[in-house]
């Protein structure tokens, strides 16, 4: 998706799914992070993490690893809601408040979940 700019920030959205046996979209995540224009560092607004089925007692929680860096929790272990089939798991509320530390281009956000769960969808911050 091309990023949304306003005079001040770039504004980003990314996701993945993760395909677990028969299921194409088991683990999902979508991040979205915001900078200014010609800088460097991404702040991390919103973290939205999905697992399907939707199984009693899911937790999840997501890291990040700058290029180089060694991995670090972002938002610790959450219980999530049902919602249909699903359950969500979310940190932050979007907009350009900060959830996390200013990150690289490059960096890896993952998410994790408990109970089970073999798949850790990740993307990579541009």
């Amino acid at each position: 998706m091309a990023p949304a700019t306003s005079d001040a920030y770039v504004d980003e959205r990314a996701n993945v799914c993760r395909a677990e046996a028969s299921n194409p979209c088991a683990y999902g995540l979508v991040v979205t992070s915001w900078h200014r224009p010609g800088t460097g560092p991404r702040t991390v607004s919103w973290v939205y993490a999905t697992r399907r089925p939707a199984k009693v007692r899911n937790l999840a929680r997501w890291w990040y690893q700058a290029p180089g860096g060694t991995a670090r929790v972002g938002g610790g272990w959450r219980g999530g809601r049902t919602v249909k089939s699903w359950t969500e798991i979310t940190w932050g509320s979007g907009g350009h408040d900060r959830i996390g530390p200013g990150l690289p281009a490059g960096s890896r956000i993952c998410a994790e979940f408990n109970y089970g769960a073999t798949a850790r969808p990740c993307i990579t911050l541009t």
